[in-house]
């Protein structure tokens, strides 16, 4: 059984076909534990994304008890279309537990991510990019949103005349709540910055919010330095067994 959601029926010869211009495209974005690709269809560039292939037991949960990434990422990414490249369709194979499945976003065309400015001290305009970038994040809490993994990968730029344009991805991890300060500044904790690009994205985003600065930085701060330990030693125990 395939179950599919789309925006419009004019994606549905894409939608009933997904596998074959998958399988066709050769232009990969991302090959790791999900695969993504640019898939051209009716003149019109579409990023998809094959999520894993589900085990047995993952393939139970999902099927009967949990719904699955691409029907969240596509139920969000309608919720939250001005903050997320606009998704087109969500398709998933039933055999009869959840197996294979997708999501169809329009392509937007990013300039870089924000580990470029991140990493580069060097590069033009990051001192506005993370300013505006304080402001972007501060709009999704504004709006109730938290991504729960707002990593550098997870955060596209593009340039235009006078600003930049952000759009978050890998929104199948979402809360939509009411934030309260320590969320707010915990939500920086997994840009991986060092302390002075970070306490300058914390400064604007305290500003805006009208919370104490020093305050807000020194947590902000804090939380980035836990996740750091945390990766770092969760790294050194997988080099330890060989894995």
């Amino acid at each position: 059984m395939i179950k599919q959601q789309l925006i419009h029926s004019d994606y549905q010869p894409l939608a009933n076909e997904i596998e074959r211009y998958f399988a066709q495209s050769s232009t990969i974005l991302q090959d790791d534990r999900n695969t993504i690709k640019e898939v051209v269809f009716n003149n019109e560039t579409l990023v998809v994304k094959s999520y894993k292939r589900l085990g047995w037991f993952r393939g139970l949960i999902y099927t009967y008890w949990k719904k699955s990434k691409a029907w969240r990422a596509y139920e969000y990414g309608l919720k939250i279309a001005k903050f997320t490249p606009k998704v087109v369709a969500r398709i998933e194979n039933f055999e009869p537990l959840l197996g294979k499945s997708y999501l169809i976003c329009q392509k937007f065309e990013a300039d870089f991510d924000i580990r470029i400015p991140l990493l580069d001290g060097n590069f033009n305009d990051r001192i506005q990019i993370f300013k505006q970038f304080s402001n972007f994040v501060y709009q999704l809490h504004q709006n109730n949103i938290m991504h729960n993994d707002l990593s550098p990968g997870n955060i596209l730029i593009k340039k235009n005349q006078q600003d930049y344009e952000f759009k978050i991805i890998d929104i199948n991890r979402l809360n939509f709540k009411t934030l309260n300060s320590k969320d707010r500044a915990k939500n920086f904790n997994k840009l991986w910055a060092n302390d002075d690009d970070l306490a300058l994205i914390l400064q604007t985003y305290a500003k805006l919010s009208g919370v104490k600065v020093d305050y807000f930085v020194n947590l902000g701060l804090s939380y980035n330095q836990q996740n750091k330990i945390a990766k770092v030693r969760k790294r050194k125990i997988k080099r330890a067994l060989g894995l």
